[in-house]
């Protein structure tokens, strides 16, 4: 259990310090909940880097995931399931992956359709245990994604460019709330249409008299003073608007608080002032981080003013969130404040040389050290890409204005990266704007002072889990008390059992497996004797989405556009090298023979469909991993998102992704549930075949939405049906992680003539620095010459986040 700290100074005019009264007293109660809810209940957060921001269909999104626990962010050792989610612009779930991190990390990636549209994209991480705080605990990061098909596009002024140019604005009394009498500071942020800052400026007026003017930071965000004045209302009006807004009413009586928080200063300074003709006479003040209650002590209001000071040594860095509270521990006034030790990880990333050639060796230095300069042993990812065909944002969120920022606030934060970059000289006035107006989410003080933590509704997952039923195959009954089986071989041998409910239910917990192929179910009846039917249960249980995705304007931007142009380009040199270099080709060679008629047999009753994907002795296609992506981008009119055991189809005549309409799947002309697909090797597929429109019509009723046949070598499906006792299809396992392909270009060997235009040059997900806190990376250059960027972050074994970029340039 964490000790919290509880040293105050105060510098008072007329201040009392008045001791704790009695085991009950609220402020203990208080203190007792927080250091209950980090102790049993410690929160989780999952961050990810991945390797750019900006994607095109058919492309790879390469992360690393970073999972922490606690106030202090160490490495987690809770939680060993990651579920990684790829959201569309409608909510929809595009693909859904699970990571396996049994030390806090965790790498994969989301391979995207050639069929994927073009728009706003959410992704979305999360334990299951993360989930009894709700969705705002979830690492989000909006990224965007462009089809080719936009380049057709006439390039025009950009719709986001709105002629009404309507603006939303809130603002936030400092503290909570206006008090009659009392001077005080109010923020403001305004949001355009397109659900970002926008710059304003105006005026406060009351009546027809100005009494104060206003203007934003680019991020729409500013401050102006306030004294309001009893029987009088203030409004503000914005230039360049037709519109007049009505500030927050003032509060006859209460108190205002207001916090000082000077970056050359060694100490938080709070003032507490009361209005004359309030009843509040002592007040409790409360100051914690992330759980950690770091000060507290009461105070006499007798006199109406108080100035309390505040160590930030006192605070780890991060957002501190300071309470004014009655004697009941009632909160009256609340704050938030940034402190800032400077103590994340000293990071640096050099390369050995700041020119290279074209397709040259690079070798990056990587060293790590902790605030006093002495080695770290930390985990890192690494990003290399070129720079000029993606656009970039220099103030993306990082590591570490997750871990210690966007985590901790409610709703999405524009531009993280700006608060935490020592280049901009007004970081910590706007990071304050930010904190006046942007909503605290964390363990409340109510719960707190409750003295009961709420139950978890989500275990802490060690594994993955099978649900399902057994029935009898002769009655189809739920089989009660019977023995359901587990066997699975890859990465460790495991075998369960367990017996079903009176509803033949079974579940087993916390298993460790990868490819859902490897791994069998058996049923029993209660004798042990007979065999069982087991179906394993493959609902989706994703949390539903709160949270907001950016509306999406489909014309490019002139960067944006040129990155799909490359995009296109560099589909085109895939396809034109797309060859075994190690084959001999032969000049001149005339093939004589007898054609060989097609042997299969197997059933195949409704004719050859609208188009036919042959399949076998295409080790392209042979080597997929899911029967689906052999239809993924490859037939007109069909459009499939999804992976593991979570796909969505639509088939020519459908208009909407949320219409929840499923085509026909058939394999070797029977009937299956989708989920059946899962189980099936694409290595063992002969050939696919679709039916839309008029050619579906054979199919009656149940072709309304068009048919995927699924044609196997040997014309069988006993393991494609969920139904059937011997060895159902499970839910997915664990994603497999990918090697990033990056090609070595050895000076020995003779020039390849195939030109390398890559984007993302190198991804490196797991760098682990030494005792002496050093770690080296080598990789090749592309053949553009340009400028290429770097980016590196991650996190100590002491929860201590750092980046650090890189750059070098490529030429002659």
């Amino acid at each position: 259990m964490i000790k919290p700290f509880f040293k105050v100074l105060f510098l008072a005019i007329s201040c009392l310090l008045i001791s704790f009264s009695s085991a009950k007293d609220p402020l203990e109660e208080i203190i007792a909940g927080f250091q209950r809810y980090i102790s049993e209940q410690p929160q989780e957060k999952v961050y990810l880097h991945t390797d750019r921001q900006t994607y095109a269909a058919g492309e790879t999104i390469w992360l690393k995931a970073y999972l922490t626990a606690g106030p202090f962010h160490i490495p987690s050792s809770l939680s060993s399931t990651i579920y990684v989610e790829l959201i569309g612009s409608e909510g929809e779930l595009i693909e859904q992956h699970k990571l396996f991190t049994p030390d806090g990390f965790a790498s994969g990636q989301l391979e995207l359709s050639d069929s994927i549209r073009s728009g706003n994209y959410l992704l979305r991480a999360y334990t299951n245990w993360m989930r009894n705080s709700g969705e705002d605990y979830f690492f989000h990061r909006p990224i965007k994604i462009w089809n080719s098909q936009v380049i057709s596009k006439p390039s025009t002024t950009r719709e986001i460019e709105l002629a009404t140019g309507k603006v939303d604005i809130q603002f936030f009394p400092e503290g909570g709330n206006l008090v009659q009498g009392i001077l005080s500071k109010v923020a403001f942020k305004a949001i355009g249409e397109n659900g970002l800052g926008k710059a304003v400026k105006g005026k406060i007026l009351e009546g027809d008299a100005v009494i104060a003017e206003f203007e934003s930071n680019s991020l729409g965000m500013g401050v102006f003073p306030l004294l309001p004045e009893k029987g009088k209302t203030y409004q503000a009006h914005l230039e360049g608007y037709k519109m007049d807004l009505d500030l927050p009413a003032a509060q006859e009586s209460g108190l205002v608080m207001s916090v000082s928080n000077s970056g050359k200063s060694e100490d938080i300074v709070v003032k507490i002032q009361s209005s004359e003709n309030s009843q509040i006479s002592k007040i409790s003040l409360l100051a914690q981080t992330r759980g950690l209650v770091c000060a507290s002590s009461r105070a006499d209001l007798a006199n109406r003013v108080v100035f309390v000071r505040i160590p930030k040594k006192e605070f780890p860095t991060g957002i501190a969130q300071i309470t004014a509270l009655d004697e009941n521990g009632i909160p009256l006034a609340e704050r938030l404040v940034f402190i800032d030790h400077q103590d994340q990880l000293s990071l640096s990333a050099v390369p050995d040389k700041s020119n290279y050639g074209p397709k040259e060796s690079v070798l990056i230095d990587i060293t790590a050290k902790d605030k006093a300069g002495q080695p770290v042993i930390a985990n890192f990812s690494l990003s290399v890409f070129d720079k000029s065909q993606v656009p970039f944002d220099e103030d993306h969120e990082t590591i570490q204005s997750n871990l210690l920022l966007s985590s901790e606030l409610q709703g999405q934060i524009e531009k993280p990266g700006y608060y935490f970059n020592l280049e901009n000289p007004d970081r910590e006035v706007a990071l304050d704007y930010l904190l006046l107006t942007q909503g605290w989410r964390k363990f409340s003080l109510k719960k707190a002072q409750s003295g009961e933590l709420p139950k978890p509704a989500y275990r802490i997952e060690k594994g993955l889990t099978i649900s399902g039923q057994l029935t009898d195959p002769k009655t189809d009954k739920p089989i009660a008390s019977g023995t359901a089986s587990y066997l699975s071989l890859f990465p460790v041998s495991e075998s369960r059992t367990t017996t079903s409910d009176s509803q033949g239910k079974f579940e087993f917990e916390d298993l460790i497996y990868f490819d859902s192929a490897e791994v069998m179910l058996q049923g029993k009846l209660k004798n042990g004797k007979s065999t069982a039917t087991v179906s394993a249960d493959h609902t989706r249980r994703t949390p539903t989405l709160r949270y907001s995705i950016l509306p999406f304007f489909s014309t490019p931007t002139v960067l944006e556009r040129e990155f799909l142009i490359k995009s296109v380009e560099r589909k085109n040199i895939s396809r034109a090298f797309d060859f075994d270099e190690d084959l001999i080709a032969l000049e001149g060679v005339e093939v004589t023979g007898t054609k060989i008629i097609d042997q299969y047999t197997g059933p195949r009753i409704y004719g050859g469909g609208s188009t036919k994907i042959t399949v076998a002795d295409n080790p392209a296609l042979e080597n997929l991993q899911h029967p689906l992506d052999l239809v993924k981008g490859r037939v007109a009119g069909v459009q499939v998102w999804g992976s593991g055991d979570t796909w969505s189809i639509l088939i020519q005549g459908v208009s909407s992704i949320n219409s929840s309409v499923e085509p026909l799947i058939m394999v070797d002309d029977i009937p299956i549930p989708i989920q059946g697909l899962s189980s099936i090797p694409v290595l063992e597929i002969e050939s696919v075949s679709v039916w839309k429109g008029p050619d579906a019509a054979i199919f009656g009723s149940r072709g309304a939405n068009g048919v995927l046949g699924f044609y196997t070598k040997r014309g069988k499906v006993q393991s494609s049906t969920p139904n059937q006792s011997d060895h159902p299809p499970v839910p997915s396992g664990y994603q497999l992680e990918k090697e990033f392909y990056s090609p070595k270009y050895e000076a020995q060997k003779p020039p390849q003539p195939r030109p390398d235009r890559r984007v993302t040059l190198f991804w490196a997900p797991d760098i682990q620095t030494d005792s002496s806190g050093k770690a080296s990376i080598k990789f090749y250059n592309h053949d553009v010459e340009t400028v290429i960027h770097g980016l590196i972050e991650g996190i100590s074994k002491q929860g201590n986040p750092g980046t650090s970029r890189f750059s070098y340039k490529i030429g002659k």
